[in-house]
This record gives structure tokens, C-alpha cells and sequence, in this order.
């Protein structure tokens, strides 16, 4: 096709042209997903889910005026890269440009809906979550967001909660394993599934520790405790906020007020009420 031959053109150009260069490029570059998009192509961009970054991290996608932009909320969208099988953080305007159509954003799960830490005063796209936001993106209809829910807690129970140190065993689900190895592979839910794995979250006979908000609740508190260690030297608050994590948080996956108060967490209102 046209465009493939244009980007393997465009793959030749030398950095040293400078921004400028480098700017027309990209745009052309993710003018050809769109039209492969539009035709009916794979994507090359895969959404994946919101969630936290680094304070430091940029976004992927180069701006207009040659910058890249950082995330206000410490939270990004993060896209599969189909060719290399990596994801990348993009704020949600970029994420949008980079799919090519922004309802391609809808149903996406969203980790950092229990995050309640104002955002920083930093210039650029923000992260797409935090602050208590929704789950699904805007515009999602009740069966997105039934999948970002059963995709979410999917995630949660087999890997972002299961595959912290120290985390307690009884996270990961066995019965979920066939599910979730499948789910690696398509980044797709049946509609059986979707109604399977929500009905698990839902049961009487799934302790309220491995419901969905106690587990983002967990996943929030060790993302914030672990920012807030970064910045503590070491001493007898350094050794709190340790023990904070360690002894009660991945032990007992639950924190009392008075914990959540120490380590000046930003959380839900609601958090940990089991």
C-alpha cells in the first residue's frame, strides 16, 4: 500500500533534521494507522486500561511543538503496541489521535478510580484517571462498562494485586486461570465471561477483601505508600510507612483510618469499609 511504502520511507529519516522533521513524520505516520484503521486493518494500538505512572514518565506520543508532555494526575492510558507486545502511557487526547478514534477508548478498565490525590499543577494532557473517576471512559454504554468492570477485576485478581511482593496467596483464583491466560492473549472478554467474572465479584461467597473497590483500594494505597517511601529518608517514619505496607496492607489487604492518616493517603472517602 501507499502509506506502508511512505512509513518505510519515513522510518529512513535521520533524527539530526531536527523537530520539525520528526513532527511531519509522526503526523503522517499515524495518519497511515488511521487509514488502516478505517479499512478495516488490525490495529496497531490496542486501549489496555488508565492507571498509574511515575512522576517523571511522558507521555509516548510527540506533541505538536516537538515537547512531550507529562501527567498531571500521575495517571496515563495505556495502549498495546501490537508489534512489539509492550504498552505504552499516553495522556487521553494523545491516546485518541494515536487509535484514531477516541470511542476506541470506551469500555477500558480503569485502575485509579479510588485515587483521590489533587492533580499538580504540571502543563499538558492529563493522565485520563484519579480523582474518584468513572469507570469506562465518557459515553460508554452499560455493556462497556459491564466489560471494563469484568476485565478490571480480571486484572486485579490475576495480576496487578496478585503479583505484588508479599501480597497474600489468596488473591489469585484458580478458577480464573483459564479465563485470564486466554484473556493475555486476545485482550477480549465473551459476553459469557464478562457475566461469569461479574457474578464472582458479586457473591456471597467471595470475601469482601477480594471484592473489586477493596482490591483498588489496595492497588491505590500501594501505589501512594510507595511515593510517599521514595521521598522519606530513612528512620522511624520510614519504618511506619514499611510496616504500613508490608504487616497490614499485602498481609491483611485492608488499612484502619488511623493507618491511612499516618501515611497521608489521598484515598476514596469509602476506602477499606469492608
Amino acid at each position: 500500500m501507499v502509506c506502508e511504502s511512505l512509513c518505510k520511507q519515513i522510518a529512513l529519516c535521520p533524527r539530526t533534521v531536527g523537530i520539525v522533521c520528526n513532527h511531519v513524520c509522526i503526523t503522517i505516520i499515524e495518519s497511515c494507522f488511521h487509514l488502516k484503521n478505517s479499512r478495516g486493518f488490525n490495529m496497531v494500538w490496542i486501549p489496555i486500561r488508565i492507571d498509574f505512572v511515575e512522576p517523571e514518565t511522558q507521555c509516548t506520543r510527540l506533541s505538536s511543538n516537538g515537547r512531550r508532555h507529562g501527567f498531571p494526575t500521575g495517571t496515563a492510558t495505556f495502549l498495546l503496541d501490537e508489534t512489539d507486545g509492550r504498552d505504552y502511557p499516553f495522556g487521553p487526547t494523545c491516546a485518541a489521535i494515536r487509535v484514531g478514534d477516541k470511542t476506541e477508548l470506551r469500555g477500558i478498565p480503569d485502575f485509579t478510580t479510588r485515587d483521590f490525590t489533587p492533580s499538580q499543577e504540571i502543563e499538558g494532557d492529563p493522565g485520563g484517571g484519579g480523582q474518584g473517576g468513572g469507570l469506562g471512559g465518557d459515553g460508554a454504554s452499560d455493556a462497556e462498562k459491564a466489560k471494563a468492570f469484568a476485565k478490571r477485576y480480571l486484572m486485579l485478581r490475576m495480576d496487578r494485586i496478585a503479583n505484588l511482593p508479599k501480597v497474600q496467596q489468596g488473591v489469585k483464583y484458580a478458577p480464573l486461570t483459564e479465563i485470564y491466560s486466554a484473556f493475555e492473549k486476545t485482550r477480549h472478554l465473551s459476553e459469557d465471561e464478562v457475566r461469569y467474572i461479574i457474578a464472582l465479584e458479586k457473591s456471597e461467597k467471595t470475601p469482601s477483601v477480594y471484592r473489586s473497590n477493596n482490591l483498588l483500594d489496595v492497588y491505590t494505597a500501594y501505589v501512594q505508600l510507595n511515593r510517599r517511601i521514595k521521598t522519606v529518608t530513612p528512620g522511624e517514619y520510614f519504618d511506619v510507612l514499611i510496616s504500613i505496607r508490608d504487616n497490614s496492607l499485602l498481609r491483611r489487604l485492608t488499612l484502619s483510618d488511623g493507618q491511612i492518616r499516618a501515611a497521608k493517603l489521598k484515598l476514596h472517602p469509602n476506602a477499606f469499609r469492608l
